[in-house]
């Protein structure tokens, strides 16, 4: 393991300030790691400053050392080094981050096969389950103490990025891990009550909205059925649902019987719609999302795509066909 992370860990132990970042629209992967991440440098007397662009989601608030994540670098001083964490893509870090010049080398560490390599130094392992697991190993090579707030955060970023261990990425390596994350005190039943039985009812609401826009495809060789929901900016703001309570709705899509591939068409200004993607395992939807200029795994992914609604979803449902019938 130190093959990979020497380099990393060299870098962290020269330097004293560091920035932790992730990708924008953050999940429980990207921000169990950024905390845990930014926990374990503290351990070592380091000053590390969490940022994301967006707005963390309510559901991941109990997370230890999220009331120090910042939403802004204006009048930070430069950085020794910038970690990068569960995102494939350097755009994909946020416009405003991506104008701060005090980033100093970016390092990268991931899971994504769509991973361009964007740092300095990138360890990216895409048979890892999560960026969880890469900081969890990270961790040990470094020799940093796992303490339970970092297991707890670490444990979130494992649980949710295997779909509460149902994935197909679920390993016997994650399972292991997540095992000693649970011994080193993350309790299982107070996170997955915080993840997944604590949110308003507005989510429901919204739910309900984006369930009615369900239409599935028939593919030609009538093997495969494609489904699609679609979330407008009309729909939060009449369900008064946050943006993140969105996360999740995909897989409705993909849970039907016959489904292949779920995809949801989510608004995000005028004419843009991010995309994201499920597959049972007959298309790899991170092939399709590259196509867009996106990425992520062969059973989940997405991208960002411009254009009216309906066309949108044209071109998408075009390119999965594509994929299915190839």
């Amino acid at each position: 393991m130190s093959d990979y992370f020497g380099a990393v860990i060299e870098r962290m132990r020269q330097g004293e300030r560091f920035l932790v970042v992730s990708h924008v629209n953050p999940e429980g992967d990207a921000i169990g790691s950024l905390l845990g991440l930014a926990l374990a440098l503290r351990s070592l007397g380091k000053d590390a400053v969490a940022y994301l662009e967006d707005p963390l989601p309510g559901i991941f608030e109990f997370l230890p050392g999220s009331e120090t994540i910042v939403h802004t670098l204006d009048g930070e001083a430069p950085f020794d080094a910038t970690f990068a964490v569960d995102c494939g893509q350097m755009d994909r870090l946020g416009k405003n981050f991506n104008k701060f010049e005090g980033m100093g080398p970016v390092l990268n560490l991931d899971h994504h096969t769509t991973n361009d390599n964007f740092g300095e130094l990138n360890v990216v392992f895409p048979d890892a389950s999560s960026t969880g697991e890469v900081i969890f190993d990270f961790c040990k090579e470094a020799s940093i103490e796992i303490t339970t707030d970092i297991a707890i955060n670490l444990y979130v970023a494992i649980h949710t990025d295997t779909g509460s261990f149902r994935y197909s990425c679920t390993s016997e390596a994650a399972l292991k891990k997540a095992g000693e994350l649970v011994g080193r005190g993350a309790d299982p039943w107070m996170i997955s009550t915080q993840v997944y039985e604590n949110h308003p009812a507005s989510k429901y609401k919204l739910l309900a909205r984006v369930l009615s826009t369900l239409n599935i495809i028939e593919m030609e060789d009538a093997k495969h059925l494609i489904a699609t929901l679609y979330v407008t900016d009309e729909m939060f703001e009449s369900t008064g649902a946050d943006k993140g309570h969105a996360d999740g709705f995909v897989n409705y899509a993909r849970g039907i019987e016959g489904v292949e591939a779920g995809v949801l068409f989510r608004e995000t200004g005028p004419d843009e719609y991010k995309v994201s993607f499920r597959s049972k395992g007959d298309v790899d939807v991170a092939d399709v999302a590259l196509g867009f200029g996106g990425g992520g795994h062969s059973h989940a992914a997405g991208c960002s795509v411009t254009g009216e609604l309906k066309a949108v979803m044209e071109r998408v449902v075009g390119a999965l066909k594509a994929s299915l019938a190839g």
